[in-house]
């Protein structure tokens, strides 16, 4: 709490500095500003100004007043000394049945996010359990839970997703904006985890729309119609995707606008058109859509289950292999011993620095550089020995996803992509002209998709575990964190800048004794032939 105190004192202090560069203003988010302010007593005012017949609002920040008049240490004593940190140690209330329940979580919950309450810190998290009786008649019920994950800031693919995205129980929604769906961290994201084959996630993924009132009726087209619109709108975002070739469903292309039955002046029931009936129904409708989901990814298992007990079925039926597919299995297995060495297929400079070409460390230092753009979110990370946590923010975390590659098109995705085919490739042939296989090699199909994601995860996670080690020790006392921490407020001669020297730090700490790059070219090996030796398993090879 008070790191965020005052770092938003050091915004207050930078915000009007027009001379800065985009990286060296500090970036808070409104919404931490709103809880902030709320905490130190400085929130915004307005004031309305006529001249004339013509009114203004003028905005007054208590906080730049201070500033301008006190200066910064002054203004972070004033506000820690409001904020009384010490007192703010409540973590749980309760429904006092005092009012509606529904009313009661609405008004509570705001006032908690926005830290209205001086006994409560700015959450975490919030679990939020709610009686029977709320959910009553809604299709909610049927639903363990729903969990209203931080939105993707800076980098979307963050670690505190993942369980949720991994989970088979979970059904991911993510939230866009009509004009922009899917919006460009919507489709990082997404990407990142369709590239693997193996593990459906595009049966549980669902694009939520949220269209704000009109829009659907202004999309070229549909003639002012909503439902056209809608429909124009969902083959436009299914088409994005497809250009991306990312495998996702139309049916789980979601539309909801929730002011659909309002007036346009204010947030009031259009009555002479509609009634709450109509408002009921609607919500009804999108949640059923959700079950949609639901449901058909429980076919989609029992169908897998029957296709894999009927192959069964039929292997263990069958008759003996013929001549020709017994030698069509030794020379596939000839040609598939002949990709066991990575090295042969990818060489040795994709992962270095090359020329014009980068490699895995440079290539990452210039993500680190315009992902986390403003200073003070690096310094939090550097204060933080390469965790924040108050933004999701885990630099292990983020080599291991970028070794990975981030869609089939960038570092270990790519590199192995052509590998990766030509395997594919040798058991598809199996099954062309050899009768008795076209049951077996689909399979194997299948457990070698398997099999290659989980080689790339098992590289991207030795990546995560090396990196930590080279890093090492996270805490004070390590001159490489304690020179990227000295890093704040040193004065510079002209044309060295914070985020150059500390750019270059992190570069030089990730290539020295053995290079990432290296590491990561050595474990690729590694797990490849491991993952080669496991297709040759199952052809009764060692």
């Amino acid at each position: 709490m008070e790191n965020l105190i005052f770092e938003f004192c050091d915004y207050i202090a930078d915000k009007d500095k027009d001379n800065l560069q985009a990286d060296q203003k500090i970036i808070i988010s409104k919404e931490i500003e709103r809880a902030i302010r709320n905490i130190i007593e400085m929130k915004l005012q307005y004031k309305t100004i006529y001249e004339g017949e013509k009114k203004k609002t003028e905005i007054i920040d208590p906080a730049k007043e201070k500033f301008d008049l006190l200066g910064l240490e002054e203004v972070k004593k004033n506000a820690l000394n409001n904020a009384k940190l010490e007192s703010r140690t409540r973590n749980k209330i309760e429904f006092n049945n005092k009012i509606n329940e529904k009313e009661w979580i609405k008004n509570v919950f705001s006032a908690i996010n926005n830290v209205e309450f001086k006994e409560f810190a700015i959450p975490r998290k919030i679990y939020l359990n709610v009686s029977y009786d709320v959910l009553s008649g809604s299709n909610l019920s049927q639903f363990d839970s729903v969990v209203d994950t931080k939105g993707l800031d800076e980098n979307p693919i963050c670690k505190d997703l993942q369980k949720y995205i991994e989970n088979q129980d979970t059904i991911c929604l993510f939230v866009t904006s009509f004009n922009d769906a899917p919006e460009a961290n919507i489709r990082k994201l997404i990407g990142y985890h369709l590239t693997s084959k193996s593990k459906d996630f595009h049966h549980r993924f669902v694009t939520l729309v949220l269209a704000h009132k009109n829009q659907p009726e202004k999309v070229h087209g549909c003639d002012g119609d909503w439902d056209a619109g809608i429909q124009i709108r969902k083959e436009e975002v299914q088409a994005t995707f497809r250009n991306l070739n990312l495998d996702f469903f139309l049916e789980n292309i979601l539309f909801y606008d929730a002011l659909r039955y309002y007036r346009d002046d204010i947030v009031k029931l259009n009555t002479d058109i509609y009634s709450e009936e109509d408002v009921q129904a609607d919500k009804n409708e999108f949640i059923e859509a959700i079950v949609g989901v639901v449901e058909r990814r429980r076919n989609i298992l029992l169908d897998e289950i029957k296709d894999i007990t009927e192959s069964f079925t039929r292997i263990k039926n069958g008759d003996a292999l013929t001549g020709s597919e017994i030698k069509a299995i030794e020379k596939a297995i000839q040609k598939i011993k002949d990709l066991r060495d990575l090295s042969k297929r990818v060489p040795s400079f994709v992962y270095k620095d090359q020329g014009l070409d980068k490699g895995f460390v440079t290539k990452y230092i210039e993500y680190y550089r315009t992902v986390y753009k403003a200073w003070n979110t690096k310094h939090a990370i550097h204060r933080n020995f390469g965790s924040y946590e108050p933004r999701n923010i885990d630099i292990y975390y983020d080599m291991r996803v970028f070794a990975e590659g981030m869609d089939e098109d960038e570092m270990l995705k790519k590199f192995t992509k052509e590998a990766k085919q030509e395997l594919e490739n040798i058991l598809n042939d199996l099954t062309s002209a050899n009768e008795s296989l076209k049951t077996l090699i689909p399979e194997l199909v299948i457990q070698f998709n398997s099999l290659y994601d989980n080689f790339i995860s098992e590289v991207g996670k030795e990546i995560q575990k090396e990196a930590k080690r080279k890093l090492s020790p996270q805490k004070e006392d390590s001159d490489f964190w304690k020179a990227l921490i000295k890093e704040k407020g040193k004065v510079r001669p002209p044309g060295e800048t914070y985020t150059d020297n500390v750019c270059q730090t992190l570069k030089h700490e990730l290539e020295k004794e053995e290079s990432l790059n290296t590491f990561l070219e050595i474990q690729a090996v590694k797990s490849w032939k491991k993952l080669v030796a496991k297709m040759l398993s199952f052809f009764g090879e060692k």
